[in-house]
């Protein structure tokens, strides 16, 4: 199964984790699983396919205790010194299981909103500094920022992290896994951005079949066949409104399309809030909206893209380091026309490349 409708995503967790669903008669359904402490699944009509990618073996992931389950999950960085444990060489990448999946725990729950905490800990893999802490994420349903008339799910996070050293150049991190339906249907990632950007290769240069720099945008494809990593730096976003990236695909089985789009005004603006370098060239600039392609070594089974913002660099209040951001998800269903005409109401790009 590469896909999850909201029915077999629940007949999975009833198995495996607590979870809660949000939802009201105007903003479709979200289902948040305790496990992991996220949105897992995103659902603008009943019946439609979750926008965002959640893993086909998620009861034997959780079991075995593992972060990739799927959803939009909340982590920090710079990548290089939390999931490496040869930083210096960008060898031996890992997960550290103290931030993800950490110990997540429902603690308040409504109709339409929920609050989920857990302790966390990460080693600093440069200097073996142990970093203690906990995270809040208050989630909610919203309306949809700008009307549509199309079906939608709209969702707001406050994430709030303490880490209990001070004076940490760290930032939050928002990663919403995303859905593929291969190379014969890949999805596209749209940037905004001002005129004549210079997008950054993270992992090594994205050819250019898979990434196309237009006129106040870029776009980039996610067919989850080989593994690519885009930036775009602050410097190239217009501040002006709020930064957003957004991600179209056909919905697989159907004739429907998808538009999942996230948005934030808590990002560094300047290079110097930035922390997250490209492991290709960590001299150069850095990227503070990202996307990654995957890939897909099992299949017919399909891997993941990711749509994802750096957060806010981390304050030092009271002797302790704390992040603290607002953003938003949005998930709309339609006709290929339908979407079109959202994504030019959020980005601002009239004619997408579309892969």
């Amino acid at each position: 199964m590469n896909y999850f409708t909201k029915e077999s995503l629940i007949s999975k967790l009833n198995v495996s984790s607590e979870f809660l669903e949000l939802t009201n008669d105007e903003a479709g359904s979200v289902i948040i699983s305790e496990y992991g402490g996220r949105p897992l699944g995103i659902f603008p009509t009943e019946d439609c396919y979750s926008l965002l990618w959640i893993n086909p073996d998620i009861n034997s992931r959780i079991r075995e205790r593992k972060r990739d389950i799927g959803g939009d999950r909340y982590w920090i960085s710079p990548e290089r010194n939390f999931f490496y444990k040869d930083p210096e060489n960008w060898k031996d990448w890992f997960c550290p299981t103290g931030l993800d999946p950490a110990y997540y725990k429902i603690v308040k729950r409504y109709p339409t909103a929920c609050t989920l905490e857990s302790k966390i800990s990460v080693k600093n893999q440069f200097t073996d500094d142990l970093y203690e802490g906990e995270v809040r994420r208050d989630i909610k349903l919203i309306s949809e920022p700008i009307s549509t008339g199309l079906p939608y799910c709209a969702i707001e996070f406050i994430d709030e992290c303490t880490l209990n050293k001070p004076n940490l150049k760290i930032n939050g991190w928002s990663l919403a896994n995303i859905i593929s339906g291969g190379p014969k249907n890949p999805g596209t990632v749209l940037i905004p951005t001002l005129e004549d950007p210079e997008p950054i290769s993270y992992f090594r240069v994205i050819p250019k079949d898979r990434l196309h720099i237009g006129e106040r945008f870029v776009a980039f494809k996610i067919d989850v066949d080989d593994i690519y990593k885009l930036g775009v730096k602050p410097e190239d976003l217009d501040l002006s409104w709020s930064p957003k990236i957004g991600y179209m695909i056909k919905i697989p089985e159907s004739d429907k399309y998808g538009f999942l789009v996230k948005i934030s005004d808590d990002i560094p603006t300047t290079q110097e809030d930035c922390f997250d370098i490209a492991r290709d060239h960590p001299e150069a600039d850095i990227g503070v909206v990202q996307s990654y392609n995957s890939e897909s070594p099992n299949r017919p089974k399909l891997r993941y893209g990711e749509i994802e913002i750096q957060l806010n660099k981390f304050q030092t209040i009271e002797n302790k380091s704390k992040g603290y951001s607002i953003h938003q998800l949005i998930a709309y269903i339609g006709s290929k026309d339908e979407i079109l005409s959202v994504i030019e109401k959020y980005l601002k790009i009239k004619n997408p490349r579309i892969f």
